[in-house]
Parts: C-alpha cells; sequence; structure tokens
C-alpha cells in the first residue's frame, strides 16, 4: 500500500463509520506529514469529529468535520497534554500555550470558532503559520489534544478541570500511526 493510501485511508474509514463525509474535508496530503485526532464524546455529550493536520510548506492546512453539536457557536481549541481519559476532559490540560500569551491574547492552541447549524454539523477549514507538523519543534501538534468547548471565549479565571462544557476531545497522532482496529 502506497504511503499516500496509507495516510488517507485510517481518515476516509473514520468518517465513513461516523455516517458524515465533509464536503470540503482534504484528505490527500499535498505536501508534508498529516495528523488527525478523532474526537469522542465527553460530558455526557454525543458530539463528534476528525480534525486533520496537514503540514504544506510553512502553514499547516486543518480541516475539520464536526457532527452532534448543539447549534450556536462553539470553541475549538488544542490543548497541552494528549490525553482525554477522563470523563470530562480535564486530562487534556489547559489550552496550549508555548507563546505566553496573557488572557484575552492569542494562544498556540486557539483554533476558530464552530458554528452548527439545526442539524448540528460544522465544518471548519483553514490554516496556521504558528503550527507544525511532525517536525519535532515546539509549535508540533502531534500529541496534542484537541477539544470542542460548549462556550465561545470561556472564562480563563475558571479552573479547567471545573468547566462541564468540554463537550469532545481527540489526540492528535500522525496519520499513518493509526490502528483501523482500534478506531471502531
Amino acid at each position: 500500500m502506497s504511503r499516500l493510501l496509507a495516510a488517507i485511508l485510517p481518515t476516509a474509514a473514520l468518517l465513513a463509520a461516523c455516517g458524515e463525509m465533509p464536503s470540503r474535508l482534504s484528505l490527500m496530503p499535498e505536501s508534508g506529514p498529516m495528523a488527525v485526532a478523532k474526537l469522542t464524546p465527553k460530558n455526557g455529550s454525543t458530539v463528534r469529529g476528525l480534525i486533520s493536520f496537514t503540514q504544506r510548506g510553512d502553514k499547516v492546512a486543518i480541516a475539520g468535520n464536526f457532527v452532534e453539536l448543539f447549534p450556536g457557536t462553539h470553541s475549538l481549541y488544542i490543548h497541552a497534554v494528549g490525553n482525554c481519559g477522563s470523563p470530562n476532559a480535564a486530562s487534556a490540560g489547559p489550552v496550549w500555550n508555548i507563546v505566553g500569551a496573557q488572557a484575552g491574547s492569542k494562544r498556540t492552541g486557539d483554533l476558530p470558532e464552530l458554528t452548527a447549524g439545526s442539524e448540528g454539523r460544522a465544518e471548519l477549514q483553514t490554516s496556521s503559520a504558528a503550527l507544525s507538523v511532525g517536525t519535532g519543534k515546539p509549535n508540533d501538534v502531534i500529541g496534542h489534544a484537541v477539544v470542542i468547548h460548549a462556550a465561545v471565549d470561556p472564562d480563563p479565571k475558571v479552573e479547567f478541570g471545573v468547566r462541564n462544557g468540554w463537550l469532545a476531545c481527540g489526540v492528535i497522532e500522525r496519520s499513518e500511526g493509526l490502528d483501523l482496529k482500534k478506531l471502531f
């Protein structure tokens, strides 16, 4: 199996299993390493999704598809710790912040907000020059967690383990390292 197929098949199979094929999610790594996170429900929600990070030159292309959200706007963040084992996602730690940004300033893990319509679906297409994939540099996304927050711009003074509004969590893994038997 070619390296390209090894990168694409786990993502395509996951989306097919979710019954949701996004209209714009790019599954082909056009230039560099690719990583994905399968987001699973937390705090009793049914929210789930898939997000990919693909290195394209000096930027990272980010594409995601999310389902079972309640209608409205939600926050999406990369968290510091690659652990989604706790029922409320507190094991993912705080929002990733290698630049030492203060509350209200842009942190490394800040991603664009998601807006879900009445059907509970949201898609994401963006890019970032602040992130990297598979470089081993401090800004490498692999090994961190992605968390969907129910609230937009949550209060930074509230301890992260206290909020019950973290809806889904997934650890970012190199795409060719995903094991379909573990996913389904």
